[in-house]
């Protein structure tokens, strides 16, 4: 006698997957896509965030705030992005989504931020406990 749990379990692995797709673009974003946001421009605290924090060159952590709500840089090694959201002086970011290549010695502290804050011409960079991870200087 054949069983029908095969069958049954591509079809409930195709249902699943087929959920998780329309979740996504339910929510604005294509499979692989960072989350989106927007952030006003006018608002005071978003104005001093938007632009280039630290050094674009490699092996060096960089991130770049833009108009539209998205994060995008390098941990030194990877490739990383998100999106941010400003709510009164609180700056927020999502979890970062980064390419995968293994580097050596590299200390990829910026893909554990989840908020941040401006002094000035220095990013300070916090996780999700509150600890401060690092700091970036406004690229020139």
């Amino acid at each position: 006698m054949r069983t029908r749990t095969p069958r049954i379990l591509t079809l409930a692995a195709m249902v699943g997957a087929a959920t998780l797709l329309i979740t996504g673009c339910a929510a604005g974003q294509t499979p692989g896509s960072a989350p989106t946001s927007s952030a006003d421009p006018n608002d005071p605290v978003v104005a001093e965030l938007l632009g280039s924090w630290g050094e674009d060159a490699a092996g060096q952590p960089h991130l770049e705030f833009t108009a539209d709500g998205a994060v995008t840089g390098n941990d030194g090694c990877n490739g990383i992005f998100t999106s941010f959201t400003v709510e009164g002086d609180q700056i927020d970011l999502a979890q970062f989504a980064s390419t995968l290549k293994a580097c050596e010695g590299v200390d990829d502290w910026l893909r554990g931020v989840r908020a941040v804050e401006v002094d000035g011409d220095v990013l300070v960079a916090f996780n999700d406990s509150g600890e401060k991870l690092g700091e970036l200087t406004r690229a020139e």
